[in-house]
């Protein structure tokens, strides 16, 4: 096939005409409707004439790789607009793009849509959109959906093609409830919650448990040989050890011990207290599951930019 004027005027009209060489916004030596190559020097001039002439004789190669790439039968309108982005983008970008891929298996509808994803350019080191690009991809998309002849409306088996039926708004939106991203965000985010909830007040109960123990003077101490009802060995809070006299009985001055019973001067278990180790270890627990909740969370989010990425390229 070859591109017919229709064709030809759509890539003139977003190329431009340029008869004296400049260099493009990617710095690329350019002169006529957008030629380039080695044959373009600085301060070369040519005629619109020689423009022309250049422009046919660039849309062959480009008009070779649209019939070497495509499988499926193209009409006129689809050829034009797949050799004006073939133009624009080159043939190697083409034979790659997500919309020949949608092309070959019959998806022209999706062929189309994914022309307009071919809208940014890296201008001085940054990728943004280019709105003569977005508007370039519009009227391609255009002109590749406009059918070449007329639809036959009272044919049933032209369904897909007549376009007198009544449209409804439909909006896109994923199948069901549960491949709503914000729905599968807040059940992840929220597992994840009550993991490190559960884990806080096992820990958090646990030291309950062990405040309550020293308060009745009971249970478990830090000391790992201290079972219940055990008698800790008499030392003093401040780690000094009790003088005892000759036949190992209570010094007089241990009356005056924190740890001694006013009235008959015994010495009495007084628990040890939960230490700051302790302490830290669950405050360090309830860190490390809020770690795991927002490490959870930010995998969710990298699956489904992918994800949206690889099944709708946005």
């Amino acid at each position: 096939m070859r591109t017919s004027e229709n064709g030809v005027e759509l890539i003139k009209r977003f190329e431009g005409l340029e008869l004296e060489a400049y260099q493009d916004i990617a710095g690329i030596w350019t002169i006529g409707y957008g030629h380039t190559g080695a044959d373009v020097q600085p301060g070369m001039k040519i005629s619109e004439r020689d423009a022309e002439e250049l422009l046919r004789r660039d849309l062959k190669p480009r008009e070779q790789a649209v019939e070497s790439a495509v499988k499926v039968p193209l009409n006129q309108n689809e050829f034009d607009a797949l050799v004006s982005f073939v133009y624009n983008v080159g043939a190697a970008a083409f034979r790659g793009s997500t919309a020949l891929k949608r092309l070959n298996k019959g998806d022209r509808v999706g062929a189309a849509d994914a022309l307009t994803w071919w809208n940014k350019a890296t201008v001085g080191g940054v990728l943004r959109e280019v709105m003569g690009l977005t508007r370039r991809r519009a009227s391609e998309r255009a002109l590749f959906l406009t059918p070449t002849a007329l639809p036959q409306v009272r044919d049933p088996e032209q369904l897909d093609e007549n376009s007198r039926a009544t449209p409804v708004e439909d909006s896109p939106r994923r199948g069901n409830v549960a491949e709503s991203r914000t729905v599968q965000g807040a059940t992840i985010a929220g597992g994840a919650g009550v993991a490190a909830s559960t884990m806080g007040r096992d820990n958090a109960e646990e030291l309950d448990q062990i405040e309550t123990n020293i308060e009745n003077g009971t249970g478990m101490t830090e000391n790992p040989d201290a079972g219940e009802g055990s008698t800790p060995p008499t030392s003093a809070v401040d780690g000094s050890e009790t003088e005892t006299g000759e036949d190992g009985g209570d010094d007089a001055s241990s009356t005056d011990h924190p740890g001694a019973d006013v009235e008959t001067g015994e010495m009495i278990e007084v628990p040890d207290r939960p230490s700051k180790h302790e302490v830290h270890a669950v405050e360090a627990q309830v860190q490390f599951a809020l770690v795991i909740l927002i490490i959870l969370s930010v995998l969710f989010v990298i699956y489904a930019r992918f994800d949206d990425w690889r099944n709708y390229r946005r």
